[in-house]
């Protein structure tokens, strides 16, 4: 059976122009998952990062000359998270390539949802689209964290300068914030992936 994922996780470099199936990304960032997590007792809101590269952080990437242009596409991520204690969490997702989630641009947030001393599985998908000829990227998030589903919105921010020279063409990544730091909460992000 075909796979339907175009391009999964990669780092922060450029993507290959050819897509590639399963959950790897080829090229010089490879990332089998299982492995991108945030864990421990910080309640500071913090991009999920590379295992290949911890100090950049996981992303799944449209390269240059891309088919997708013009037509839907699904930003998947999904995993599990766990609350060690009372606590609230928090799950955004972002365009582009920063460790600091403030110098990316919100595409949408859960809100805070409670995950009090429970493990949970979460996803967030995104129904995307972007054009060459306008350069900007648009659709609608929706998120479920511990069986809460937060409902399906527009994105908070549309993407504009989108050029098909670039490579990659856009980026996409995770943060997550604890409102309360136990030594162990945790995220793990089973999957990130551009799918169509």
């Amino acid at each position: 059976m075909a796979s339907n994922r175009l391009y999964g996780p990669s780092i922060a470099t450029p993507s290959p122009a050819t897509p590639t199936s399963l959950n790897v990304q080829a090229g010089s960032g490879v990332i089998p998952l299982p492995a991108p997590l945030v864990t421990g007792t910080s309640t500071a809101e913090a991009m999920v990062p590379n295992p290949a590269t911890p100090t950049l952080p996981i992303l799944a990437q449209i390269p240059s000359d891309s088919p997708l242009a013009g037509k839907c596409f699904d930003l998947q991520i999904s995993g599990y998270i766990v609350g060690g204690g009372t606590t609230n969490v928090t799950v955004k997702v972002y365009s582009g390539t920063s460790a600091t989630p403030g110098s990316n641009t919100l595409l949408g947030s859960s809100g805070a949802v409670a995950q009090n001393s429970a493990t949970a599985p979460f996803f967030a998908q995104a129904k995307l689209i972007y054009d060459l000829v306008s350069g900007k990227l648009a659709g609608t998030i929706t998120f479920m964290i511990n069986n809460t589903v937060v409902a399906s919105v527009a994105i908070s921010n549309v993407i504009t300068g989108l050029l098909n020279t670039a490579n990659p063409i856009a980026s996409f990544g995770v943060s997550v914030t604890f409102s309360a730091g136990f030594a162990t909460n945790k995220i793990v992000v089973q999957e990130i992936a551009i799918n169509f």
